[in-house]
């Protein structure tokens, strides 16, 4: 019988054991998905920059064409 107890405590031990294992899982891939989605973000960010960086220059462009040096 101490030889089952025994046993029926270390499989506890284990499951509360695989079950913080289990949370702190879940907890690092909501982590990895919140970055996920601040690293879109901030891209999309960065190509409308781009974009509008892109149209400054070809206007800025168009502006000092007229100009000879």
């Amino acid at each position: 019988m101490d030889h089952i107890a025994a046993m029926t405590s270390q499989i506890a031990t284990a499951s509360e054991q695989q079950s913080a294992v289990a949370e702190e899982i879940n907890s690092n891939i909501n982590t990895i998905n919140m970055m996920t989605r601040d690293t879109s973000t901030a891209v999309e960010r960065i190509s409308g920059s781009s974009e509008e960086l892109s149209t400054l220059a070809t206007q800025l462009e168009d502006i000092t064409s007229h100009f000879r040096v």
